[in-house]
């Protein structure tokens, strides 16, 4: 991807996050053309901070119509647009966001979208997709070298899963001169920082690695199995419920969702021999709907990883994100490498 000069009044309205990461990030950011799937809860929070942060232009693919229970969670939405295909409903406010970035909606089903659609996108962005859709997406992304992040929230508990790769980046590294006074007694020459770029690799695993083949937790050459974050089996089981039904647990039928999310938590705890209080049955009361605080922490996480995908900067997470809905904290768990 290559950068993209920034126009005079491009650094004056990023002035603020070019101090903070600098003109070369910046540029590679306004060169950057995001697929962002589904604009529901979360979407509208990873929409927000993206567009904030300077892309050249987002595409948001979303096929789903306005609904009264989305209108409680979407801040992007008027309140008479029920009934729209909500991908356009979206625009207005959120090109307000950024008059500069260049907003397309999107109102074709995914699975009408062949492998050259994806093909137009520096970094792709999913929510509420299913396991079959995650691998395939990031199977094609893997041909074309393009990044792809998911993410999901389900009631007080939410994630985020990344496939950069093989990701490059750097990180500043400033240190302080040596201000000790020579023997002579007199000051150092110089008292600037000095600001040095150290750069590093990651290696991220393919997500059908992470979703299918993770099951053997451990590689056959280590002695003990390693202990997974009881975090990753809820998340396991809530995508595995979405790929039974075709829509996450609700709270109209939530006697029989939890009753279906107790049958699949059975199979898991065969499947995995972990043990029973590392996924309690109490977590599955929390699991319901979109909250929109815990899509504003996990939007800004995914939006944080785009950022940092895109800029080669920072260290990103490798490669889950895990926000527990008891402790509201997040963890970073590595699955699949």
């Amino acid at each position: 991807m290559s950068e993209k000069e920034l126009s005079t009044a491009e650094a004056e309205l990023y002035d603020r996050q070019i101090r903070l990461w600098g003109i070369e990030s910046q540029e590679k950011l306004r060169a950057a053309n995001v697929l962002l799937i589904g604009v529901r809860g979360l979407g509208s929070e990873i929409a927000k901070n993206i567009l904030l942060s300077g892309i050249n232009s987002l595409t948001i693919l979303d096929d789903g119509k306005v609904t009264q229970a989305e209108l409680l969670k979407n801040f992007l939405l008027d309140r008479n647009s029920e009934g729209q295909k909500i991908a356009k409903a979206i625009l207005p406010k959120a090109q307000a966001l950024n008059p500069l970035v260049k907003i397309t909606a999107d109102t074709e089903a995914l699975s009408s979208k062949d492998k050259d659609y994806f093909k137009n996108f520096t970094i792709i962005v999913g929510t509420g997709l299913t396991t079959e859709q995650l691998i395939n997406i990031d199977s094609i992304c893997r041909e074309s070298n393009i990044k792809f992040i998911c993410g999901d929230v389900f009631g007080m508990f939410g994630f985020s899963l990344a496939d950069f790769q093989n990701h490059d980046y750097y990180v500043d590294q400033i240190r302080l001169p040596n201000r000790k006074r020579t023997h002579e007694g007199s000051k150092p020459v110089s008292t600037e920082a000095i600001t040095k770029k150290v750069h590093s690799k990651i290696n991220y695993p393919p997500l059908n690695e992470v979703l299918v083949t993770s099951d053997n937790v451990t590689k056959p050459t280590e002695g003990k199995r390693k202990r997974r974050n009881e975090l990753f089996y809820l998340m396991r089981l809530l995508i595995e419920f979405r790929d039974k039904n075709g829509r996450n647990p609700d709270y109209s039928s939530k006697d029989n969702d939890v009753a279906q999310m107790k049958s699949i938590r059975t199979e898991l705890l065969q499947k995995y021999q972990f043990k029973e209080e590392n996924l309690k049955e109490e977590v599955l009361d929390l699991v319901f709907g979109e909250i929109a605080p815990i899509c504003a922490i996990v939007g800004g996480v995914v939006a944080q990883e785009v950022i940092k995908a895109v800029s080669h900067k920072e260290v990103p997470i490798h490669n889950m994100f895990l926000l527990n809905p008891y402790t509201f904290s997040g963890k970073e768990e590595i699955v699949g490498a």
